[in-house]
């Protein structure tokens, strides 16, 4: 069944909402819809370098820093160790060089996991339910952000398997998905052929890789999305977003709900009414989002 939620801030000061603590509150409603795992994705303004973030195997000690930049081949720095893994800055940010050294790290530490790229992204996740998250991400500020809550129905129950998922290997992309790709396999075997790697064998993870070839390709996010309609099949509800904003997608036959919530100052997503109503007041005006349908929202 999954869960999936969204949040984007258009005032002014939008640079310092409190995304994290949102998303939560959005989550805590739709627990219900999956308690396997959780996770929220932020985008922050602040003025940073691109920085990889890894997950770290729950039963493995990290290793030693000098380990860890010598496996980034020179392109690692400023390694910062978090809760459940690192953080470093990378010196190169395309998308070439950031897939050769995902599989480098996942390749000489067997168990870790790439999980986000970027200069605005930041992207928590855990098995079990959303409260878990509030030690990492409660306090996070930012412009917008997406969460997930997952029911699993195929692949592993662990943190790399969780979402949301980082659209590898380019940079700032994010996604959170109800539903299923049911042409998963047959794009996952394309982009391997072509040296992409994977994180999960979660039929989610695709969405992010082919959102972000679009937009490589030079296609802004409404455009992608477009694109995206006619390579995805499947019954589905999707997020994406990117350091700009937030974009949806529904699918033919609209199996997956999506509802979203747009005034002057916010937009807001969920799966359901009360994750809208939770943050937004009973008076919000509530729409739905239509078979076929793809909008955009971007930050102030």
């Amino acid at each position: 069944m999954c869960g999936i939620a969204g949040i984007l801030y258009r005032t002014p000061k939008a640079y310092y909402h409190p995304v994290g603590h949102t998303l939560l509150e959005m989550a805590a409603c739709l627990q219900h819809r999956g308690s396997d795992s959780a996770g929220i994705a932020v985008y922050s303004q602040e003025e940073r370098r691109a920085s990889i973030q890894v997950l770290w195997p729950a039963d493995a000690e990290l290793p030693e820093p000098r380990e860890v930049l010598a496996a980034g081949g020179g392109l690692l720095s400023h390694l910062q160790p978090e809760s459940a893994g690192f953080r470093a800055v990378v010196s190169e940010e395309g998308s070439d060089a950031v897939g050769k050294l995902v599989m480098r790290l996942e390749t000489t530490f067997p168990g870790a996991t790439a999980i986000a790229f970027g200069k605005s992204l930041c992207i928590h996740k855990t098995v079990g339910v959303a409260s878990k998250l509030e030690e990492d991400a409660e306090d996070m500020t930012g412009t917008h952000g997406i969460a997930h809550l997952r029911l699993a129905t195929e692949s592993r129950i662990d943190p790399a398997h969780a979402q949301p998922f980082w659209g590898r290997p380019y940079s700032d992309i994010a996604v959170t998905h109800n539903g299923h790709i049911t042409n998963y396999y047959k794009l996952r075997k394309r982009m391997e052929a072509r040296g992409f790697s994977f994180a999960s064998q979660n039929d989610s993870e695709i969405i992010g890789m082919v959102i972000g070839e679009k937009l490589a390709a030079g296609m802004d996010l409404e455009a992608a999305l477009y694109e995206a309609r006619e390579v995805l099949d499947g019954s589905f509800s999707f997020l994406v977003a990117t350091s700009d904003g937030i974009g949806v997608l529904r699918d033919p036959i609209a199996t997956k709900p999506l509802l979203y919530v747009e005034t002057e100052d916010v937009v807001a997503l969920a799966s359901e009414h009360q994750a809208l109503h939770r943050v937004l007041g009973n008076g919000a005006k509530v729409r739905e989002i239509a078979a076929r349908e793809v909008r955009v929202w971007s930050k102030a």
